[in-house]
């Protein structure tokens, strides 16, 4: 670390630069002489770095949809201060691009401005914020035609039905009717048969007029927003992205004339494409202001750093909030080693990792195992190696199997599917368990959800919550039954 503050002394002509406020490769970009896109996470945090275990504890039992409320208004206080420290630390004409889902601001700064920030005694540390969402909103959206029934078909494959969705549906009449599960996907094929009744509908904007309607800041948000191109075409770039986006969507909640193959068949998916860092951030806040119960994310970030803490605050003031946030635990078994075969977001503690087994409660070689270690983490410094954080936290199935949408033909579906796996498909399973125990009890907050899902999933050896299964294979009928016997409704 002193080598980068020396040579960015020699760039300010100045003192040593403080290397306990500024990540290192961030102050090595600054020392080369560029402008770097950064966030400053500012002091003034509602839950400080370590002290979410705390006050998940004592909020464990509370009201969901209160907290979200409490949580977001404080949130959003500390924020407004923020905005005018930026604008004096950085001039009235920067590019501010505040957030409050974690305290701060992103902007793209040089080596003097860096400093005089780090200077600052309100603000705890400077992190690379990669690429910035461009500023101008361009684009439509389908308008599609939303189908007002969805007769389900009597062929149910074997995930939904070893998984315990059917039973939940047959049983207790379950559905996932008035969750919304937000999918943080590259694109999504809104416009396919098998998903346009699944759609959120953000019924207070008009597509396609050219405005604003609701006053959210995003014009024509009709189904949900692609933050990494600013535009309400939520189906993003053609290819392989919404191809993926579309089969994860389509486990949680879609349709086939066929099969039955969601999870939740009456849930709504809110398309949501997330883009970097500051995007995510913007993400999460969209989400929570516009009702979603349920974050998907199917995507494992490796090699994050020191800006692995931020991602982790980002994530604990989401679960406060009331978003149950899940992430399929990667596939790296075989190319990676433990500890970094499971990364960001599913390494976080609060977010629920999915591991994967098959058919025959078998791992599949390529499902990455845990344990996580998060003790080299500035602010963080827990789960040192070798116990680490035990992950996966629960089991889905990643396939292959059971029948996927295809995105390439209107309802129709990948059957056999002999190549579609990953454990970016575990993820969905859970996040359709999570909607259907949401329409059993909305109030349950978001780490109770986690509890439940651990305590009421079926152990797969070795015995107790292990690094390879996690608690086991999730059990979406005892889940949901518990989730009744918890019910304020």
């Amino acid at each position: 670390m002193m080598v980068v503050s020396l040579a960015l002394a020699a760039v300010l002509g100045g003192p040593l630069l403080d290397g306990s406020k500024m990540d290192e490769s961030l102050a090595a970009a600054l020392a080369a002489g560029r402008q770097v896109p950064v966030f400053v996470m500012m002091e003034n945090q509602f839950i400080p770095p370590k002290a979410f275990d705390a006050w998940a504890a004592k909020s464990i039992d509370g009201d969901r949809l209160a907290l979200r409320k409490q949580v977001v208004a404080e949130l959003k206080s500390r924020a407004r201060e923020t905005t005018t420290v930026a604008h004096k630390a950085l001039g009235d004409g920067a590019d501010v691009r505040p957030a409050w889902i974690v305290n701060g601001f992103s902007a793209v700064v040089d080596a003097g401005q860096a400093q005089s920030l780090a200077e600052r005694d309100d603000v705890m540390y400077l992190y690379p914020a990669g690429a910035l969402p461009p500023t101008r909103q361009s684009g439509t959206t389908p308008d599609i035609k939303i189908p007002s029934d969805r007769k389900q078909p009597t062929d149910v494959p074997w995930n939904v039905v070893k998984i315990g969705a059917k039973r939940v549906h047959d049983e207790l009449k379950i559905t996932g009717k008035g969750s919304v599960v937000a999918m943080f996907e590259a694109g999504v094929h809104i416009d396919n048969d098998g998903l346009r009744g699944s759609v959120w509908v953000n019924k207070g904007e008009v597509p396609n007029n050219g405005k604003d309607d609701d006053h959210n800041g995003y014009v024509d948000d009709r189904y949900g927003w692609d933050f990494a191109r600013m535009s309400p075409d939520v189906r993003g770039p053609a290819g392989r992205g919404s191809n993926h986006g579309t089969m994860t969507s389509g486990i949680v909640a879609g349709w086939s004339p066929t099969k039955a193959i969601a999870i939740a068949p009456d849930a709504k998916i809110m398309p949501v494409s997330a883009g970097g860092l500051y995007g995510t951030m913007l993400a999460f806040q969209y989400a929570i202001e516009n009702g979603a119960d349920v974050v998907n994310m199917s995507y494992s970030i490796p090699d994050l750093g020191d800006t692995r803490g931020l991602w982790r605050l980002m994530a604990e003031h989401a679960t406060a909030a009331g978003l149950v946030l899940i992430s399929g635990a990667g596939n790296f078994q075989q190319s990676q080693q433990v500890p970094v075969q499971i990364r960001i977001p599913e390494g976080i503690p609060c977010v629920i990792c999915a591991g994967g087994v098959d058919e025959n409660d078998e791992v599949p070689r390529f499902c990455s195992l845990g344990p996580v270690e998060w003790a080299s983490v500035k602010f963080y410094s827990d789960y040192p190696m070798p116990k680490g954080l035990v992950k996966p936290d629960v089991c889905g199935f990643p396939g292959a199997g059971y029948p996927v949408i295809d995105p390439t033909k209107d309802a129709g579906l990948i059957d056999p599917n002999d190549r579609v796996r990953g454990n970016s498909f575990s993820g969905p399973h859970i996040s359709g368990i999570v909607a259907m125990m949401f329409q059993a009890d909305p109030h349950l907050t978001s780490m109770k959800v986690k509890q439940i899902l651990e305590q009421t999933a079926r152990d797969i050896a070795p015995p107790g919550k292990d690094d390879r299964t996690g608690a086991g294979l999730t059990d979406a009928y005892k889940a949901v039954k518990k989730a009744l016997s918890l019910s304020r409704q």
